[in-house]
């Protein structure tokens, strides 16, 4: 058995292995509030070479009670300065367990100041076996080393701590960044609608002033014809010929004050009579396609509307109906169009027995250019919702319907007039 007055070289190994450890827990210290320099790694290795030195000095030539007194007061430089870092930078303010960390660092100084002062002030003569090492300088070491094992707990604990709130840290910042891709996403896509309402406005304009040319010569000459002739019938045919020429000149017109003007020109009137009114474009429009379109209008609420841009509404939303019945293999094809006041609202609904719209089809149904038809423009559905909006109201698609399409269309309620 080797003796404990002299030791063996792994005794210096394993006590340089400790001191070292504390000078690790200074740096620990250190760098939470600056960065650990080249002179600070001089410094602390310098330090460790001295105390190995040292230490295996006094193992050869001095006794136990040396090499204990000569470990402590070199710890005792290392925790006086793990003091000062933790007062200076006030680590016990910033978490619950660098206080616990402060609280132990204070209780490891006074604990070795206390082991210093024993081993010096007592004469503890010849140690040669672990039965000969006094109580109390062992009894403090002990001590110490549980305390120590505490502050190692505490600092595994902030560094727990600081690696949850940065996984906090990301988490937010990863919906943020998420959040704000989301926003760029839209606003491109309203960049490029706005890109297709302004190439549509400029187009309608052009399209508009050549349409409007021809629309003119044919009433001028219809009405010249109409001089010209005699027969009864005939005078009725051009009649007619001319009131529809007023009626498509009249859709160009709407369709163009649409994308030019900023505020629709409206006039206030009962909903239930203005649907009534077009009660006659809805069977001419259902003709010929075995569609029987019902009326169910309970209300006498009245809107602010303007009649021509809410027809040009009714016919698209028409048109998209009897084209889907007219794919189906349904013998009772049905329209109905209903009315009704909810919170405030007036409500219009527009519903078929068709096939209704498929899913991937409905979040971009009311989007420009976008159509499900081959032998559609897909500016319908855009243009309505479009008009509905300008007129403060909303139209939307009701998902939840399962027996075809339901279109619903929400509209402030007039209050005056």
């Amino acid at each position: 058995m080797t003796s404990l007055d002299r030791g063996s070289f792994f005794l210096t190994v394993s006590n340089t292995v400790y001191f070292i450890s504390l000078v690790l827990i200074v740096f620990y210290t250190k760098s939470l509030k600056e960065e650990i320099t080249s002179q600070h790694i001089k410094i602390y290795t310098l330090l460790i070479i001295f105390y190995a030195i040292g230490f295996e000095i006094i193992r050869n030539k001095g006794n136990f009670i040396d090499r204990q007194i000569f470990s402590a007061c070199l710890a005792f430089i290392v925790y006086f300065v793990l003091l000062l870092e933790v007062k200076e930078k006030k680590l016990f303010r910033e978490s619950y367990y660098l206080k616990i960390f402060a609280i132990t660092t204070f209780a490891e100084f006074i604990l070795l100041i206390s082991r210093i002062i024993v081993l010096v002030s007592s004469d503890y003569g010849f140690i040669d076996s672990l039965n000969d090492v006094p109580l109390i300088p062992a009894a403090l070491l002990w001590v110490l080393l549980i305390v120590n094992v505490w502050s190692y707990i505490s600092i595994n604990g902030y560094c727990s701590e600081k690696i949850a709130a940065l996984n906090t840290k990301n988490i937010i910042e990863n919906t943020r960044i998420k959040f704000l891709l989301d926003e760029k996403y839209k606003l491109i896509n309203s960049l490029m609608t706005l890109n297709k309402t302004a190439i549509s406005s400029a187009l309608s304009a052009s399209i508009a002033h050549e349409i409007n040319q021809p629309l003119g010569a044919m009433k001028i000459n219809s009405q010249h014809l109409n001089l010209l002739l005699k027969n009864k019938k005939e005078k009725m045919l051009i009649k007619n010929i001319i009131q529809d020429n007023d009626r498509v000149a009249k859709i160009v017109t709407t369709l163009k004050s649409t994308f030019t003007n900023n505020k629709s020109v409206c006039e206030t009137r009962v909903f239930d009579d203005f649907i009534h009114s077009l009660e006659p474009f809805f069977q001419e429009a259902a003709k010929g396609h075995g569609v029987t379109i019902k009326l169910l209008l309970n209300t006498s609420i009245k809107v602010n509307i303007n009649s021509d841009e809410l027809r040009q509404v009714f016919s698209n939303l028409l048109q998209n109906s009897i084209e889907a019945l007219s794919s189906s293999s349904k013998k009772n094809k049905l329209i109905e169009i209903k009315t009704y006041k909810k919170d405030n609202k007036l409500v219009c609904s527009l519903s078929d027995n068709g096939p209704g719209v498929g899913k991937k089809m409905q979040g971009r149904l009311f989007e420009l250019y976008e159509t499900s038809k081959k032998s559609n423009s897909g500016i319908g559905l855009w243009l309505s919702k479009y008009i509905i909006t300008r007129h403060k109201g909303s139209l939307s698609l009701n998902k939840t319907y399962l027996s075809g399409a339901e279109f619903i269309i929400e509209l402030p309620i007039s209050h005056h007039g």
